[in-house]
């Protein structure tokens, strides 16, 4: 939850002093859907696609431990819906290592120490001198070994220790990306940054793996609000960027850097400055960002119970470093502190009025809860690192530059949130096909949804694609106000629950193909249809009323050629009953009669005019609204 836990909470009051009217500035290239989905497209556009690992034979076959090294980064990328897993290449001697430098292209070097031929520090010198600039991690067993190394430590980008744990692997990667990539997508899109300072390699070593893999999961997880599986994809690259500090000039300096970006600080409490360990070093750190950023999250992280009461005067966030719950006190940390959780709602006296997960339960929460709240997370920025959370970059980059001193009321500050937020949720959605879901279901936003998994059909995916074009070219509407064009609010029911419903009743071709139409309807309305989809459409009529075009969209229909359109049934049904198990009743029967056209003889004849064998066709339906004004009758 994003709480406001350890702070006080008393409302701030909103200055006056630069009255300007914002409820209404919102412009339609705001939320444009090429310009959003181009700005995914160009994050993260360096990647690490070749890696050279160097060490010795036992060495390697230790790290893996019976296991392909490559399979388990494919693994990890897997399994966090990443795509591009590295490939990994070995080399067993350090002149193995520098002739596939001078060969081929790599992206990154992983070096263990213990090299026959070569100490680390030469190799990493010649490492440098055949390819500058490419990165380097040192990646040791334990930590003696590590220091073993000494003068090599100053010329390599980072040092780890390798425990077994795999997630590592994954973290080097995404370590490396982010440096990579850091300047570019805050400077063209405001990705977050987040920063760590930890001068020891073990706990690095531990505590950049568990925060990559909250960040990735905890993106995931607010992710569920995405249109598809594509827009989910796209987004996980606008996920925050991990920075690592290991002493306090390194960490001002990508403070300095990145002040606008920075949305949160880890520290250690202990660690060099001014080339010398400074035990206070941590607070002295976020003393210094706290007066410049005074509601910026910080994190105090010590093996000293006793630091907690300093960390709590700063106050910042403390975690005991030998805590048994180390793990989930930090996801804690970003879920509370961090905006990837609730954004929780309170009141001075500490009592919950509201709490938002989704953009939707946003909207309808900022309508009714009382201004001291919504004051407060203004005051702080919360609401555009809760959206920059959600990888909602153009809102959230948007609210980051509008000050709450700007509102002549906080009332007016609610409702300019609101509509924006309003704006984002239906502009998002235009042009795409949205996967149903029952409680999510929203029909003044979601203008093209569908049940289930299997295909569109031919007359359903040709609407798809106008209704994805018209909303990719708003210039030509723009240049045609006179022209209303649009495709009508539209449900469509995918081809597999056909089959489904098919297979369960035993309606197959091979049964039912010497019925006449009539039998075959009567066999139709009679059939069950498949689990869940009663249930979908009855929350689908739940929001919808008027008028409804029962439609067919067959695999066959609408084909480039030899189309089998207008052979198989449209119904109309008035959707107006008082009562909506009666509404609900006349919707399946439709539906059913639709998938009963599928076998009557006209189609089925057609079908063999055009080959000598049959060709077993499926259906999918679309469930319309009318279109036109609805009218008195006298």
């Amino acid at each position: 939850s994003y709480s406001v836990t350890g702070v006080q909470t008393c409302a701030l009051p909103i200055s006056v002093k630069k009255v300007v009217s914002m409820e209404f500035q919102i412009e339609e290239h705001d939320h444009d859907y090429e310009s959003n989905v181009k700005v995914y497209h160009d994050l993260m556009s360096v990647r690490v696609t070749d890696i050279l690992l160097v060490s010795t034979p036992y060495d390697a076959f230790i790290m893996e431990e019976d296991d392909s090294l490559a399979s388990k980064i494919i693994h990890e990328y897997r399994g966090l819906n990443l795509s591009r897993p590295p490939r990994i290449t070995k080399a067993f001697s350090a002149d193995e290592a520098l002739d596939l430098l001078s060969r081929a292209a790599f992206d990154l070097v992983i070096v263990m120490p213990n090299l026959e031929d070569m100490d680390t520090h030469l190799l990493v010198e010649k490492i440098r001198a055949v390819r500058p600039g490419l990165p380097v991690i040192l990646l040791a067993h334990s930590l003696p070994e590590m220091e073993e190394e000494g003068e090599a430590c100053r010329w390599i980008d980072n040092r780890f220790v390798w425990s077994g744990n795999s997630d590592l692997l994954l973290a080097l990667v995404k370590s490396v990306e982010d440096a990579r990539n850091v300047e570019a997508d805050t400077r063209s899109a405001m990705v977050r940054v987040l920063i760590l300072v930890e001068d020891s390699p073990v706990y690095r070593s531990f505590f950049l793996p568990l925060i990559y893999k909250v960040v990735v999961r905890q993106t995931l997880s607010v992710l569920e609000d995405s249109l598809n599986e594509e827009h989910r994809l796209l987004k996980m690259r606008a996920r925050p960027k991990i920075l690592v500090a290991e002493n306090y000039e390194e960490a001002m300096a990508l403070f300095d850097r990145f002040e606008p970006y920075v949305f949160g600080v880890m520290s250690d409490t202990r660690f060099p400055m001014e080339c010398r360990l400074t035990p206070d070093a941590g607070f002295r750190l976020l003393k210094k960002i706290k007066e410049r950023v005074p509601y910026l999250p910080l994190l105090l992280l010590s093996a000293e119970p006793e630091n907690r009461a300093r960390a709590e005067a700063l106050q910042a966030v403390f975690i005991d470093k030998n805590s048994p719950n180390l793990n989930a006190e930090i996801e804690d940390f970003f879920r509370t502190y961090l905006g990837f959780g609730h954004m929780i709602f309170r009141t001075a006296d500490r009592a919950e009025v509201g709490r938002a997960g989704t953009l939707g339960e946003m909207e309808e929460i900022l309508s009714r809860v009382p201004d001291e709240p919504i004051a407060y997370h203004a005051e702080r920025n919360h609401f555009s690192n809760w959206l920059m959370a959600r990888s909602e970059i153009h809102l959230a980059s948007k609210f980051g530059k509008v000050q709450a001193s700007e509102f002549a009321t906080v009332d007016e500050m609610r409702r300019y949130i609101i509509a924006n937020v309003h704006h984002l949720r239906k502009c998002r959605q235009k042009g795409m096909v949205i996967q149903f879901s029952a409680g999510r279901y929203d029909p003044d936003i979601m203008d093209f949804v569908k049940i289930g998994k299997g295909s569109l059909g031919g007359k359903a995916r040709g609407l798809a694609f106008l209704y994805n074009l018209l909303h990719r070219s708003p210039g030509f509407l723009r240049r045609h106000p006179e022209a209303d064009i649009v495709v009508p609010r539209t449900l469509v029911i995918a081809t597999d629950s056909f089959e489904a419903f098919i297979a369960r009743n035993g309606l197959d071709a091979s049964r039912i193909c010497n019925c006449t139409d009539d039998e075959i309807r009567s066999r139709f309305l009679a059939g069950e249809l498949p689990g869940g989809l009663e249930a979908d459409l009855a929350a689908f009529l739940a929001r919808v009323r008027g008028p409804l075009a029962v439609r067919s969209s067959s695999l066959l229909e609408d084909a480039h050629v030899q189309s089998s359109a207008g052979l198989y049934k449209t119904l109309l049904i008035p959707n107006s009953h008082e009562d909506g198990a009666v509404r609900l009743s006349h919707l399946l029967a439709a539906v059913r009669l639709v998938y009963a056209s599928t076998f009557f003889e006209r189609p089925l004849a057609f079908a063999r005019g055009l080959s000598k064998q049959f060709q077993e066709d499926s259906m999918a339906v679309i469930v319309q609204e009318l279109a036109g004004d609805r009218k008195s009758v006298v």
